[in-house]
């Protein structure tokens, strides 16, 4: 039997929820809202993604993407497995009752060493590929749908492109999972806009831009609308190592010139094709 994706049952729901309140007609409808929890690493927490695309979703007219997060600097999908912490991380405290959506992402080497140093040749995927058919049994389990975050090749290594795309795609399809194809879309603005600077300095993490490029993505593949008008100026919490929040002051996330912008968000769009629910 074909599961039932995240949206139509929303959909469904929406429209119960419509008819039972028929008694006020000239009210408008509310938005609808998607929770999404983000399992990860210092790929989310930089520049605070998940912040970023709560933001855009705040300024554009599709669904609202509520987030959350559980993050640890430099953990595998293994580590956090292994922590035993999940459960009643992924549960969400605000409402009692599980996400819609659990994004899980793998640490950047697929979490092996490398084969080659030298060349940043991975060392292969099966032990990322075995956590995360563990992970989606526990998100599923717990009542949420997983959705893959596939990362990016590091600035020194644009090669690992192919073999990042080629795990996260296996990961999904044996799970009948969606994903983001973030480092898809990281490799065509390396290609066609490389004055554009998506990487930190070290050359693994994201500048702020970077992190606005997948939180593009994230928006156009979960909600199925283009991300274009998306705010260029972000303010939110600044998220430091371990993957905590550093205080309640809001920072500037990301400012971006208006061509930057449309740019980023243009070829989020693109890349998102594929990757859209029928």
């Amino acid at each position: 039997m074909t599961r039932p994706s995240f949206r139509t049952a929303r959909r469904a729901t929406a429209a119960i929820a419509l008819v039972l309140a028929l008694p006020t007609p000239s009210h408008a409808q509310p938005r609808d809202t998607l929770d999404v929890f983000f399992l990860g690493n210092s790929y989310v927490y930089y520049n605070t993604l998940p912040e970023q695309l709560t933001e855009i979703s705040r300024a554009l007219d599709g669904p609202h993407v509520r987030t959350s997060y559980h993050l640890r600097g430099g953990f595998t999908l293994r580590r956090h497995l292994d922590g035993g912490l999940l459960p009643a991380a992924i549960v969400d405290q605000r409402v009692g009752a599980p996400h819609d959506i659990v994004v899980l992402q793998e640490q950047s080497r697929l979490g092996v060493p490398y084969r080659d140093p030298e060349t940043g040749s991975l060392g292969g995927s099966m032990a990322f590929l075995e956590a995360a058919r563990e992970a989606v049994h526990m998100v599923r389990e717990l009542g949420s749908e997983p959705f893959f975050y596939m990362t990016w090749a590091k600035e020194a290594f644009p090669g690992q492109t192919d073999d990042l795309a080629s795990a996260y795609h296996t990961a999904a399809e044996e799970a009948d999972a969606r994903l983001a194809p973030v480092g898809l879309a990281w490799a065509a603005v390396r290609k066609d806009h490389p004055e554009i600077r998506l990487f930190h300095p070290d050359g693994s993490h994201p500048s702020p831009a970077g992190t606005y490029l997948a939180a593009c993505v994230f928006y156009a593949v979960l909600t199925g609308h283009d991300p274009t008008g998306a705010p260029t100026e972000i303010w939110g919490t600044e998220v430091v190592a371990p993957g905590v929040a550093r205080g309640d002051e809001p920072v500037p996330l990301v400012r971006l010139t208006p061509e930057m912008a449309a740019t980023l968000q243009a070829v989020a769009w693109r890349a998102a094709q594929p990757y859209l629910e029928p």
